[in-house]
């Protein structure tokens, strides 16, 4: 479906098409619409291919069945396309097709806005009448969807908006045929929203998918893991801030920037209140400061359990008006505002608590009709802004701060606050204990409530919870999934169901996701009814809560539609060693979940690109699963951005503008590796110019005239640890990168026959290794220092880190190398040590090199045996240590991470890399204190298995290695401690010694035996 395709066939006719008006797009941060176009279909409807874009995300369906959603993500200069067989979804006479666009004026780190929102498609096939088309243009239909809500919490500032689903608004039948003329019917029809589509002057510049459509495999629970009431907690204040903190450019993009202003609110009680205010994610969104009645509050920590910074203020209302005010003034990525109230003191009776809770905690503003909260933005200098904060903290009551407002405020009305924050629902629902109550069924539902794990049939039975109490569900899946959500219910008009994902349990608690909504609502209408999500979400275990019905609900099945880049399980790796066998296919199940259009650093968290990250996953990747398409796709998408950077940005295509000096290195030494596996054909030839550029920049423009070193700018990161290295320092790791992709760069200038850039480049790398042990090698410590500063002092800190990275790239002089590997073994202790499962791809990738195979298995052992021990089924993102304890990292499925996928059966099996020049391969086992390991790999010109047996006295393999393809074997024996070698039972003709080894001859389409004994 992407090969050799044409944008200009393909969408010939089609127009880009919006619903305008005065509900354009443009006009909304979050909207959905419905786009629909009846047509009449030819007797015969082979080949009838459908092609479309969109300028964010579509979902598409032809005659009431689910085609597709899309497109996949790329940079607004060019969208791509998706083509798709609906040849078996038409029937002859009138057909619809039915398209929800959704649409966004913010960036997320997906995607960037275009001031041209809107879809393009066209449907054309073959019939005995000869070609038709139907393409789309201004006779569509349209109109918003009302069951979709618009004002919902952002998911993160990674993500775009929670999804929150009322099927009790949504436009009746709206994806199913009707008449030939139903579409005009629809908006003669009194009172309707629907309109005819409005056509864009041209059609922006589309390209085809240059992937194979994702995955869509059925993912059901193993079990349910709780069944409980839980009491509901007080609504949530939740507002979004970005248009009134920020303006212009600012409030679209995805940047960092500065967050100034205050919210106002007043709350009236009749009795003295205890309220505890919870608040989260101080690290990346707004750290709210907060005063009551003119007294400045000090915030209580409790960020001891996440990694986000969570707080809360304890607060004593007083009886009559209290004024609460909120204020920000720093730094922040997501500016929604977000507080989950608590009443936390004693009450006379049930009656007075919910009363209080009902109707008085409740933000007001005075004499002001439907208001909320007064906003107030705060401009200037520090030192103005100061002032203003000051004289309208100490306001103690309404009427004084808006004598200090001076009228500079804006009102809130109740109708911009969101009306429910689904998260903090959830978050903050408490149990209840329904351990002796009369009422059995909750007691069945534990033992009966898995009939929803499946498809059979049955149907989990839920009775009406107590008012102000939810029923909650939480299924378990046998491993992390990631994809749609899809669930059958019979249910109660304006039932609530609400959903949300986590990853791991810390004992008997869930590890929540604060500072992102993984979540979703359902409000039901009446009878039977099937939902699919809108939104990928990631998780293992999956909270179902259901509220606000009464009698009874029945759950057929909830299910995930696993949504992956294909990844046959053609890589793999077993040996004696059960726990290594678990810690390859938690890397393994990781390597896939991270696949999606792009490599994505989490499949929860972030969903994001990052570059560096695809240096490890397409090594693990191009193994595990031959995923060369998608890698090539990654590398090509990291490079266009360049059209706005001087150098590869760290995670793309994003509204966030960031440069990660190691990244964008890393991003080049991955695209040598792709290219080299490729031969240097097609794709060296279109990146190389991209390749190029960058270097040079780094060269003529980052080079400090002293040391002629590079003293980068940007953000430096190598690992999250205590590496010396800010932005304004000449950074020992960063020069070592840029090195290394400078001999690769130069070497690829070679093959495609660039002579004069490969020997510019080469001589850069050379010039760059002389100038690291020139000045920034510390003799009393015989390591290189992690940076020189800029009043010329070398850093106090040798990190394990930048020596790693040092003797990767072969910098050290000669002599100096024996010294650098003390610290990857671990002989080092006062240094600062790899941190991440990222940085220890490095380390291992430093191991590897130097032959040390029993502490490059001892670090496997250690480092992911301790996730897998864990019960772990996919790989973290950080360790212990970094965050608080019993928190041991934020992501639990993390592509940067999957290391041993690729270690296991090329460092301890030893297959190496194809020479695709000479068509072969050396395999060099290395087992340490393994038994016998068998393990198949990918290379692009097939599959390699192999099995290894070793003992005391024998050696033992089988080989398969692809058509075409010849290879040697290195028996890991010393030669002279060989008595006889057998290769498929015959005389070894054709073996010979190296380095003191034998090597064995391979021949490709068949399988080699090889015995070798002492």
């Amino acid at each position: 479906m992407f090969d050799a395709r044409s944008a200009v066939r393909d969408l010939a006719g089609a127009r880009w098409i919006s619903h305008g008006g005065e509900s354009a797009e443009r006009l909304r941060s979050n909207a959905w619409f419905c786009f629909r176009k009846t047509f009449v279909c030819p007797e015969r409807r082979d080949d009838s291919l459908l092609h479309i874009t969109a300028d964010y995300r579509y979902t598409v369906w032809v005659n009431g069945e689910w085609i597709g959603q899309g497109p996949i993500r790329g940079w607004p200069q060019a969208y791509f396309y998706d083509t798709y067989d609906v040849s078996p979804y038409l029937r002859q006479g009138a057909n619809v097709i039915a398209v929800l666009l959704q649409t966004l004026d913010v960036a997320t780190f997906q995607y960037v806005p275009s001031d041209n929102p809107g879809f393009a498609a066209r449907l054309h096939g073959g019939g005995a009448d000869g070609e038709w088309s139907v393409a789309s243009d201004a006779s569509w239909v349209c109109g918003l969807h009302s069951a979709l809500m618009e004002l919902t919490p952002r998911i993160s500032i990674q993500q775009a908006f929670a999804e929150h689903f009322d099927a009790c608004l949504e436009p009746v039948g709206w994806k199913l045929p009707s008449d030939e003329n139903g579409d005009e019917t629809l908006i003669r029809e009194a009172g309707s929203q629907w309109r005819h589509a409005v056509e864009s002057d041209e059609l922006p510049a589309v390209r085809p998918r240059d992937i194979p459509h994702l995955t869509d495999e059925e993912m059901y629970p193993i079990s349910l893991a709780e069944a409980s009431i839980v009491r509901l907690p007080l609504p949530a204040w939740s507002v979004d801030l970005r248009s009134l903190l920020l303006s212009g450019a600012e409030a679209r993009d995805a940047n960092l920037h500065f967050a100034h202003g205050m919210l106002a609110t007043t709350l009236n009680v009749a009795r003295f209140v205890s309220v505890r205010f919870h608040f989260q994610d101080r690290t990346s969104g707004l750290n709210t400061r907060m005063a009551v009645n003119g007294q400045v509050l000090q915030p209580v920590d409790d960020s001891g359990s996440h990694w986000s910074g969570l707080f809360h203020y304890d607060v004593r209302l007083q009886p009559g008006e209290n004024l609460l005010l909120f204020w920000f003034d720093g730094l922040a990525h997501e500016f929604t505002f977000q507080a989950a109230p608590e009443i936390v003191g004693q009450f006379d009776s049930a009656e007075e608590l919910d009363n209080t809770a009902r109707n008085e905690l409740i933000p007001r503003l005075p004499d002001i009709p439907d208001s909320g909260f007064a906003f107030y933005r705060i401009e200037g200098h520090a030192d103005v802004r100061e002032a203003i904060f000051e004289a309208l903290t100490a306001a103690a009551d309404w009427t004084q701060w808006q004598k200090a407002a001076d009228g500079r405020w804006l009102n809130i009305p109740s109708a911009a606050i969101h009306a429910d924050n689904v998260f903090l629902r959830l978050r903050h629902s408490a149990a209840v204990d329904i351990g002796g109550s009369s009422d059995r069924h909750y007691g069945e539902l534990a033992s009966f409530g898995h009939n929803c794990c499946t498809r059979n049939g049955d149907c989990t039975v839920i009775a009406a919870p107590p008012a102000g109490e939810a029923v909650r569900l939480v299924l378990e899946f046998e491993k992390m999934t990631s994809g749609l959500i899809e669930f059958e219910i019979y249910g109660r008009h304006g039932a609530i169901v609400d959903f949300y994902g986590f990853e791991a349990y810390s004992g008997e608690e869930p590890v929540h996701m604060d500072s992102m909504h993984n979540t979703m609502r359902y409000q039901c209408r009446e009878g039977w009814q099937t939902y699919r999500s809108l939104t990928q979400r990631s998780f293992r275990y999956l909270v179902v809560q259901l509220s606000g019905f009464q009698e009874y609900i029945k759950l057929k099945y909830v299910r995930c539609l696993l949504r992956t880049y294909p990844a046959p399980a053609i890589g793999r790796f077993r040996c004696d060693d059960e726990r290594l066998n678990r810690i390859f296919e938690m890397s393994r199940w990781t390597a896939r979940l991270c696949s999606d259009d792009v490599f994505v650093d989490c499949p929860t968290y972030e969903q994001a690109f990052w570059v560096g990250d695809a240096y490890v996953m397409s090594l693990a990747t191009s193994s595990l699963f031959g995923a060369e398409r998608l890698i090539e796709r990654c590398l090509l998408l990291a490079a266009e951005s360049l059209n706005r950077s001087p150098v590869v940005e760290s995670q793309v295509p994003s509204g966030w503008e960031n440069v990660l000096s190691t990244w964008s290195l890393l991003w080049a030494l991955a695209c040598a590796n792709h290219a080299r596996r490729g031969g240097y054909g097609e794709f060296a030839e279109r990146i190389y110019p991209s390749l190029r550029q960058q270097a040079l920049y780094y060269r003529e423009h980052l080079t400090d005239e002293s040391t002629g070193l590079l003293r980068s700018p940007y953000w430096n990161l190598l690992d999250w640890a205590a590496i010396d290295a800010p932005s304004s320092a000449i950074v020992t790791h960063v020069n070592a990168w840029y090195a290394e992709s400078c001999r690769e760069t130069g070497q690829m200038a070679a093959r495609l026959g660039r002579e004069n850039d490969a020997e510019i480049f080469l001589g850069i790398a050379e010039a760059i290794c002389e100038k690291i042990n020139a000045h920034l090698w510390d003799e009393s410590k015989q390591a290189f220092a992690d940076c020189l500063h800029d009043n010329g002092e070398l850093s106090a800190t040798a990190s394990e880190q930048t020596q790693i990275v040092c003797y990767l790239n072969d910098v050290a002089l000669p002599q100096r190398r024996s010294a650098l590997l003390p610290y990857f073994k671990g002989e080092v202790t006062d240094t600062v040590r790899s941190a991440t499962p990222f940085m220890r791809f490095f380390k291992l990738q430093a191991l590897q090199k130097a032959g040390l195979i029993a502490p490059l298995l001892n670090e496997v052992r250690t480092t992911w045996g301790y996730m897998a021990d864990a019960g772990s089924t996919t790989c973290w993102e950080d360790l212990p240590g970094r965050w608080a304890p019993g928190y041991p990292t934020r992501s639990y499925c993390h592509g940067w991470s999957v290391a041993p996928a690729y270690f296991l059966p090329h460092g301890i099996v030893g297959i190496g890399e194809l020479d695709t020049s000479s068509r072969s391969l050396e395999i060099s086992p290395k087992l340490g204190d393994l038994r016998w390991a068998d393990c198949q790999v990918m290379t692009v010109k097939g599959a390699v298995a192999v099995r290894i047996e070793v003992s005391e006295h024998s050696f033992r393999a089988k080989v398969r290695l692809p058509e075409g393809i010849t290879g040697w074997l290195r028996l890991p024996m010393e030669a002279h401690r060989v008595g006889s070698i057998a290769i498929d039972g015959q005389t070894a003709i054709g073996a010979y010694v190296r380095n003191g080894c034998w090597m064995i001859p391979l021949q490709g389409g068949r399988a080699t035996r090889v015995c070798a004994d002492s």
